[in-house]
C-alpha cells in the first residue's frame, strides 16, 4: 500500500501547532470518537469486500483497511475540515460550555451511546428505550430538530457514496456518467432517510436519554446559539470530508485489489 498510503499523506498532512481548535477537539474528545468510528467504518470495509471481492478480500484486504482506517490520519482530516468552520466565531464561548461539568457529562454520554450501538442489537433496544415518558421523546425530537441532523447526515450519505461511486470510476471497476451515478444514489435515497431516521432516535435515546432533564434543556438551548450552530456545521464539515475521503478511498482500494496490482 506504499503509493496509496502516500497519496493519502500528501493530501491529510498538516504541521502540528496547537491552537483553540486543538483545544476544542480535545474538549469534545475526539481521539476516543475517532476510535468508535474507525470500528464502523472497517465494519463498513469489510462488508464491502464480502460483496465485490473474492474470499472477502482475504488478509491482503484487512491490512489494507487496518491502514487505511489510521486514527492518527483520520483526526488530521476532520481537523483540516473543521478549522476552516470557525472563522469569526468565538471558540471560548465553546470551550466554557464543554469544559464545565455539565458539558463534559454531554460529551462523555454522546461518546458512551455512539459506543453502545456497536453492540448487536443495541440499535433496537436504544429506539424503544425511551418512547416514555412522552416529554423525554419530544425533547430529543427538538433537539434533532435544532441541529437539523437527518437533512444532515442524508447529504452527508450521498456524497460519501458518490465518493464511492468516483473511487470505483477512476479506478476502472465502472464505467458510468456523473449523471448516471447521481441518479443510481438518489434512487436509494427514500432507502437510507428511513434507515438514519431509525439510527438518529437510537443515538439520541442511547447517547441522551439518560441526561438529566437540565442538561439535555441546557444543551438545546446552547444548539441555539450562533456558537453552537457553527460548531454543528463544523462538525459535520469535519467528519463529513472524512467520510468522502475515506469512502473514495475504499473504492479506489477495491478497484485495484480487482485487477490485482501492488498497492
Amino acid at each position: 500500500m506504499k503509493l496509496f498510503g502516500a497519496a493519502l499523506l500528501s493530501v491529510w498532512a498538516l504541521t502540528a501547532h496547537a491552537d483553540p481548535v486543538d483545544d476544542l477537539l480535545e474538549t469534545l474528545g475526539s481521539d476516543a470518537l475517532i476510535e468508535v468510528l474507525r470500528e464502523e467504518f472497517l465494519d463498513y470495509g469489510h462488508t464491502v469486500g464480502e460483496a465485490m471481492l473474492p474470499d472477502a478480500g482475504g488478509a491482503a484486504w484487512r491490512d489494507i483497511l487496518k491502514r487505511l482506517y489510521d486514527p492518527s490520519m483520520m483526526q488530521l482530516r476532520v481537523r483540516s475540515a473543521m478549522e476552516g468552520s470557525f472563522a469569526g466565531v468565538n471558540i471560548t464561548e465553546l470551550l466554557t460550555f464543554y469544559q464545565s461539568e455539565r458539558g463534559q457529562r454531554i460529551v462523555e454520554a454522546e461518546l458512551a451511546g455512539r459506543k453502545y450501538l456497536l453492540l448487536e442489537g443495541a440499535q433496537e433496544t436504544a429506539e424503544a428505550a425511551c418512547l416514555e415518558p412522552a416529554e423525554r421523546a419530544e425533547a430529543l425530537l427538538e433537539f434533532a430538530q435544532v441541529n437539523d441532523l437527518l437533512e444532515r447526515n442524508v447529504a452527508g450519505t450521498l456524497n460519501s457514496d458518490l465518493a464511492f461511486y468516483r473511487g470505483l470510476i477512476e479506478g476502472g471497476v465502472f464505467e458510468m456518467q456523473e449523471g448516471d451515478v447521481l441518479a443510481e444514489v438518489q434512487a436509494r435515497m427514500p432507502e437510507i432517510r428511513v434507515s438514519l431516521e431509525a439510527w438518529i432516535s437510537a443515538y439520541l435515546c442511547a447517547a441522551l436519554g439518560d441526561l438529566p432533564e437540565g442538561d439535555l434543556a441546557a444543551y438545546i438551548a446552547f444548539s441555539k446559539t450562533d456558537e453552537g450552530a457553527a460548531l454543528n456545521t463544523a462538525i459535520f464539515e469535519g467528519y463529513g470530508a472524512l467520510s468522502e475521503d475515506l469512502s473514495y478511498a475504499i473504492g479506489l482500494a477495491v478497484s485495484v485489489q480487482m485487477f490485482g496490482e501492488d498497492l
